[in-house]
């Protein structure tokens, strides 16, 4: 518990000392106003991009348990474009080709994080199924369940703990790779610190990015933690 404490107080000393040393002083209340807005900006890129890749992932990682093995096989082809190509290139491609007649990029933001998540929610929802133990599955279909039954009451219930956080970590990793996305012009928390870097002529304005950016996760690990606490609580 003291040591608990102990890295409390450095996280809130290291954080205040980060801030006094980096917050851009110069700042119009109109400055201010867009450094909140493009923080919500990679906030909505984050959250829209892991509800896509949870929900296109899950469905995949789901369909692959069917063993049908053509749509398998593009299945393990789609994760393994997505995993193999820079999700910056998939961004340009979302951005400059697929949605070009779109005034905003922040739908081809979205999409493009989302795709690119599912790839790997599509592993982290099959690792966690088959974290558990086969004959829990064959139990239940000997029981007389059916493979969706079977799947919603025994073997999910159980993977959930695995998936979870794993999930939580996800997010994390989405969270720091929105950073991208001023390359297609979209004014999130980097893009708006480096346009204020331009500006203003100091490098203030992206040191106080990293100290956002590390506050936030630090936030996120914690609460991730406190989730995975929660779910072995009972083991």
């Amino acid at each position: 518990m003291k040591e608990k404490y102990l890295k409390f107080i450095f996280f809130i000393v290291a954080t205040a000392i980060a801030i006094y040393f980096t917050y851009p002083e110069d700042l119009t209340n109109s400055q201010k106003m867009s450094y909140f807005t493009s923080y919500l900006t990679t906030l909505e890129l984050t959250l829209g991009g892991i509800t896509i890749g949870i929900i296109l992932g899950s469905i995949l990682a789901f369909v692959r348990f069917l063993e049908i093995k053509p749509i398998n096989f593009i299945i393990d082809e789609y994760i393994d474009i997505i995993r193999g190509t820079p999700l910056l290139i998939q961004l340009m491609i979302f951005a400059f080709i697929i949605f070009a007649t779109f005034s905003n990029n922040l739908l081809a933001g979205i999409v493009a994080l989302g795709l690119n998540s599912s790839a790997y929610v599509a592993e982290i929802v099959r690792s966690g199924i088959n974290s558990v133990d086969k004959g829990q599955m064959e139990a239940a279909r000997a029981m007389g369940l059916g493979y969706y039954d079977s799947m919603k009451s025994i073997i999910l219930p159980q993977a959930v703990k695995n998936i979870l956080p794993a999930l939580a970590n996800e997010f994390i990793s989405l969270f720091k790779e929105t950073s991208v996305v001023g390359m297609v012009a979209i004014f999130d928390l980097t893009m708006f610190s480096k346009s204020l870097q331009s500006t203003l002529f100091t490098t203030q304005p992206i040191l106080f990015a990293a100290v956002i950016y590390y506050v936030s996760v630090k936030l996120f690990s914690y609460l991730a933690k406190r989730l995975e606490a929660r779910l072995n609580k009972n083991d």
